[in-house]
């Protein structure tokens, strides 16, 4: 898992790293933001969902992790907090389905990030998150999920 601010993506993807375009796709959004949908970038190997929604406090605790692509979370405005587990520490809930990258887990060991407006966060396939969850600064969040083929 990586954390940081937004003003660092370059440190952490180089010109020659799958996740090279995520830091210019960022730009063009910014430059022309929209509420929701998919932004198409390099067909299978990286898209983005954008999301902006309330943050539910009900919300379940479900992790969640992928095994052929890497999140790349970045926070437009608003807050919500994220948890985080190694997958190794998990017990599965709902195990990868053949076409379907995405398997459920609990996580009894997880933390708590808040990621906040101007902050990004990579999960890679051995982080377990659990994302949309209320923070206690915000309950909207507007989002920027990148999907990097791995």
């Amino acid at each position: 898992m990586i954390y940081d601010k937004i003003e660092n993506l370059s440190v952490y993807f180089g010109e020659d790293s799958k996740f090279a375009k995520v830091e210019p796709e960022l730009k063009k959004f910014l430059d022309n933001p929209f509420n929701e949908g998919k932004i198409e970038i390099d067909g299978d190997n990286m898209w983005c969902n954008v999301a902006h929604y309330t943050v539910n406090p009900d919300n379940p605790l479900k992790y969640e992790a992928h095994r052929e692509y890497a999140d790349v979370q970045i926070m437009v405005d608003g807050e919500e907090n994220i948890g985080w587990a190694n997958t190794k520490e998990c017990n599965i809930t709902e195990d990868f389905k053949e076409g379907c990258d995405i398997a459920f887990m609990d996580a009894p060991n997880g933390q708590m990030f808040a990621l906040r407006k101007g902050y990004f966060m990579v999960f890679f396939p051995e982080d377990a998150h659990a994302p949309c969850r209320k923070s206690e600064n915000s309950d909207f969040a507007h989002k920027l999920v990148f999907k990097v083929k791995l």
